[in-house]
């Protein structure tokens, strides 16, 4: 055959094969996403009188990650300093550096968080207890973890209490170990009686220990107690939060004029009693602490909480020094001692600046308003509460009057409350007279907007949330705070203690309702402390979402708070 003749029928036959090639479907066939299973274990689950020499043997439904497995397994209590993984394809041995202790159970947990080689990780934790000895370990701590998305492989430790009562996660390794699973429950088994407290961490550094300022922390709002009697104890909840360690500092000090200093902190102040400032700011001159600077307002601004105003006297053009007390962030720690002090220098330039709205509950042209609203104004300075209430009114749309109260919760942030309830699907009309406002200087507001228009709700489109709230805790105080939130709307309520509650006039939606009883009455939730240990204050969060309908009310959903 002629040799180029033979080149030719070669190419096209090439060609042909890659023609056909592209024609074929994709291998692999469909993306795994199975989560990964132990199919078999050595010893096996609730084996007895293993021998003390014994290495543990996990098999595996596929391949997997060997860093991912390895990190997530917890071996209660921890059997000697040195433990050793091997591989060999889909099983793992455990091996120890010393014998195991007679007549104990171990309990082997691998977590959630262990992934095959697609990165699916397994459906919940795996836990194999056997036992050096005769019996195994047959107690049981449930619960589950509150906080923000993805909760999934959240640490949940279970510490025995001896004579002490002080744990400290940041130092000690626990004496059992979890993971929750994608919902955020978990489930500690084989745990031998006795006291434990519990801790809930999201260990981002992997050191199975409480790292401030690293990990998120849940702390119990009670320990517990497992005995021959009673082995199985539920509901151990938590809600992580970051910890705050720092202390509020006081940042800057500045006279914006005369008579007004504006005072800045680190962070987030709690509220505290404006009207006893001199319980919380002194102002000194600085060659004579003995001259003081008087004080006749204070107020934090509700839209920077890390700011307070404060109107003072007159001020001469010296340095002052500002000290404060008694203040505390949102977490309770106190002002840092050592930077509580600042000086500044006294502005002796009188008010001219024109205050302005800086916040209004309601927008001009809104719709949806609810049929009894409290409608707030803050502003940008202390105003003279006579001025703004005699300009202020509200009538419907006819021009029939709206009567009502304000209460004003400093000199710069008021709220209007209406006497009665408004019509339904009406429209409202609320003018202020801007020139006749001022502040405490008497300069006027700058604000061009007099007027706000809005329509209320339609009462027809509107339902309830009603039941009754339980505490198994006689002797508990406290007021209950309750939320019931949505896609689109959030209501809360108070309660004075345990009884029925409603939430009156809401919109259509699917509610979660969740809630606390305050012990320490301030308002806030607190997340408790690790030491000296603080239990966290109890919540709830009711197990299910409650779908409400115009005009049919959801009752008797009862919330018992354990």
């Amino acid at each position: 055959m002629d040799h180029n003749l033979h080149r030719t029928i070669l190419l096209a036959g090439i060609i042909l094969w890659l023609a056909c090639a592209k024609q074929m479907p994709p291998p692999g066939g469909p993306v795994d996403t199975i989560p990964p299973e132990i199919v078999r274990s050595i010893p096996a689950p609730g084996e007895t009188n293993v021998p003390t020499r014994t290495k543990v043997e996990i098999t595996f439904s596929e391949a997997m990650q060997h860093k991912s497995v390895e990190n997530a397994i917890f071996i209660a209590p921890w059997p000697s300093e040195r433990v050793w993984f091997r591989w060999s394809r889909k099983k793992l041995t455990i091996q120890f550096g010393d014998t195991l202790k007679e007549n104990r159970t171990y309990v082997v947990t691998i977590g959630a968080k262990a992934s095959d080689l697609r990165n699916n990780q397994m459906k919940e934790s795996f836990s194999l207890a056997f036992s050096t000895g005769d019996h195994i370990d047959e107690g049981e701590i449930r619960g589950a973890v509150y906080g923000a998305m993805g909760l999934e492989g959240t640490l949940v430790c279970a510490y025995a209490l001896q004579e002490s009562n002080d744990v400290d996660p940041s130092r000690l390794l626990a004496d059992y170990y979890t993971q929750t699973s994608q919902n955020g429950r978990y489930q500690l088994r084989h745990v031998a009686p006795g006291r434990y407290r519990l801790f809930a961490i999201r260990d981002r550094d992997a050191n199975r220990k409480y790292s401030r300022g690293i990990d998120e922390l849940g702390i119990p709002t009670r320990d517990v107690e497992l005995t021959s009697e009673k082995l199985s104890i539920g509901d151990i909840n938590f809600q992580i939060f970051i910890e705050d360690t720092i202390p509020p500092a006081l940042k800057s000090v500045y006279a914006l004029h005369s008579t007004a200093i504006v005072v800045r902190f680190s962070e987030t102040l709690r509220e505290f009693d404006e009207y006893q400032p001199e319980k919380y700011f002194d102002i000194a001159l600085a060659k004579d602490s003995i001259q003081k600077l008087s004080i006749r307002y204070c107020y934090q601004n509700r839209f920077d909480p890390a700011t307070v105003v404060l109107t003072t006297a007159p001020q001469r053009p010296e340095p002052y020094v500002l000290s404060v007390s008694h203040l505390f962030d949102l977490a309770g720690l106190a002002v840092d001692s050592t930077q509580n002090r600042l000086e500044f220098t006294g502005n002796v330039v009188p008010d001219t600046i024109r205050p302005t709205i800086v916040f209004r509950s309601i927008a001009d042209g809104a719709t949806n308003i609810q049929l009894k609203p409290e409608i707030r104004f803050g502003f940008s300075e202390p105003i003279d509460p006579a001025t703004f209430e005699r300009s202020l009114s509200l009538r419907e749309r006819d021009s029939l009057f709206v009567s009502g109260k304000f209460q004003w919760n400093n000199p710069a942030d008021v709220i209007f409350q209406v006497d009665n309830v408004l019509r339904s699907a009406w429209e409202y009309e609320m003018h202020l007279e801007i020139d006749s406002v001022q502040d405490l200087a008497g300069n006027r507001l700058a604000d061009s907007l007099a007027q706000i228009c809005f329509r209320t709700i339609n009462q027809d489109t509107l339902s309830a949330i009603a039941g009754t709230v339980i505490d198994e805790s006689p002797n508990a105080a406290g007021k209950i705070y309750m939320t019931a939130k949505s896609e689109r709307n959030t209501y809360q309520l108070v309660l004075g203690g345990p009884g029925e509650y409603h939430f009156q006039d809401i919109l259509p939606g699917i509610y979660i309702i969740t809630g606390f009883r305050d012990a320490d009455s301030n308002g806030v939730y607190s997340y408790g402390q690790i030491m000296p240990f603080r239990p966290a204050e109890r919540f709830f969060y009711y197990p299910d979402s409650i779908k409400v309908r115009s005009r049919w009310p959801n009752i008797g959903n009862d919330i018992l708070l354990k």
